[in-house]
C-alpha cells in the first residue's frame, strides 16, 4: 500500500484516526474490489504511522472473552475477591457490548460521535471486526 509522505492530520488523536479510518473503509465496500479500494483511501487519507495507529486503537477496543474464559477455568483455588472481580469484569464487558450495539443503532436519534467519544468507542467498528 502506498501511503502519504507528510500528514495532513497533525494533532489528531488514535479515536478520530480510528473514526476516520471506519469511514473510509464503509466507503470502500461499495466497490467492485472493496480491499483494494479501502488501501487507496487509506494510503490516500493518512501516513503509514497514522493507519498503524487507528488500527491499533481498533484491536484494543475488541474484548478479549477467551481470555477471560482461561482465568475463569483457574478460579477453582482461587480467593472470593478475585472471583468476584472476574464476575464484575464480565457484567461490565457486557455493559460494555449492549452500550455498543446501541450506539451503533441509534441512527439519527442522538450525535452519535459525541456520545461513542465519552467512552472511546469508535461507532460502526463492532461491524467492521465481525463483532
Amino acid at each position: 500500500m502506498t501511503f502519504r509522505e507528510h500528514s495532513n492530520k497533525q494533532g489528531w488523536d488514535d479515536w478520530a484516526l480510528a473514526c476516520e479510518a471506519v469511514m473510509l473503509r464503509r466507503f470502500a465496500g461499495y466497490h467492485d474490489d472493496p480491499q483494494a479500494d479501502a488501501e487507496r483511501r487509506l494510503g490516500e487519507a493518512f501516513t503509514e504511522d497514522e493507519v498503524r495507529r487507528a488500527d491499533a486503537y481498533l484491536d484494543a477496543g475488541v474484548l478479549d472473552t477467551s481470555r477471560l474464559a482461561d482465568i475463569e477455568a483457574t478460579l477453582n483455588s482461587a480467593s472470593d475477591d478475585t472471583k468476584w472481580l472476574v464476575e464484575q469484569l464480565k457484567t461490565a464487558w457486557a455493559r460494555m457490548n449492549v452500550l455498543r450495539d446501541r450506539i451503533d443503532d441509534a441512527g439519527s436519534l442522538m450525535d452519535i460521535g459525541y456520545v461513542a467519544s465519552a467512552i472511546g468507542y469508535v461507532p460502526g467498528s463492532r461491524e467492521a471486526i465481525g463483532a
